[in-house]
């Protein structure tokens, strides 16, 4: 696998979604891959709302990949009292290094969000709308639409790229992915926003067909570039890397 994303710039990446969606799944693996391309990352923990999986239940693991997590010091770390960490505003500011911030999906990660927007748009940041579509309060594409707009309004970011992420966990099947590419495809079509890349753990990539190395890395999947992940949990009260 010796596609590279993004070869020279250090990005400035914010991923927000619904509960759910997969974003600090991918916001772990997209801070190893950078660490891996740049020699080091920061990742930000902004996910306030999730009390299940977060980043900072990773601190350890990750810090030993050359990626410094950012996230509210101990006395607060398990709390649910939007804070920003202080460490934060200073790995946004400059470009020394690749920043990953994983957003909370509910309304209080999201405004605390439009804190960060003057900082972002100077640094030209790209904003992933993470979406599994096959989360169980989704209806159907314009359910989804809507909360894409309603994210959009709450974070006061523009949306750059559509991450599809389509999963039902272990049980996900290429037929499973398939169709639910053609949901985020129609979102797409919907927005006008192009799809970045999709996400499959090694495992459903290989189903798919799909050539993998190491991990994590971007290949190629019909006309898509794909992100072919480690998976960091297996249930949500289950931490720790596992094996596909």
């Amino acid at each position: 696998m010796n596609k590279t994303h993004i070869a020279a710039d250090k990005p400035s990446i914010f991923l927000v979604g619904g509960t759910g969606a997969g974003k600090t799944e991918l916001a772990l693996n997209l801070s190893v891959y950078y660490s891996n391309l740049f020699g080091s990352s920061n990742l930000i923990d902004l996910d306030i709302v999730n009390p299940y999986f977060r980043v900072r239940q990773f601190v350890d693991d990750i810090s030993q990949k050359n990626v410094k997590v950012i996230c509210p010091e101990a006395r607060v770390r398990f709390g649910d009292v939007p804070a920003l960490p202080s460490a934060a505003w200073g790995a946004l500011e400059g470009h020394e290094e690749s920043v990953i911030c994983d957003v909370g999906g509910g309304e209080p990660g999201l405004r605390l969000l439009g804190r960060l927007k003057e900082i972002a748009d100077k640094r030209r940041s790209s904003v992933y709308f993470v979406l599994n579509p096959f989360r169980p309060d989704y209806v159907d594409v314009k359910h989804i639409e809507a909360e894409f707009r309603h994210t959009c309004e709450l974070c006061k970011l523009d949306v750059t790229e559509i991450i599809a992420n389509p999963n039902l966990s272990d049980h996900t099947t290429a037929a499973d992915f398939e169709r639910g590419l053609d949901i985020v495809r129609d979102l797409s079509e919907i927005t006008k926003i192009p799809i970045g890349f999709c996400v499959a753990p090694e495992k459903a990539a290989k189903e798919l067909g799909v050539s993998v190395g190491a991990l994590p890395g971007f290949t190629e999947y019909k006309g898509l570039k794909m992100f072919v992940i480690e998976r960091y949990w297996s249930v949500p009260w289950h931490f720790g890397t596992v094996s596909a």
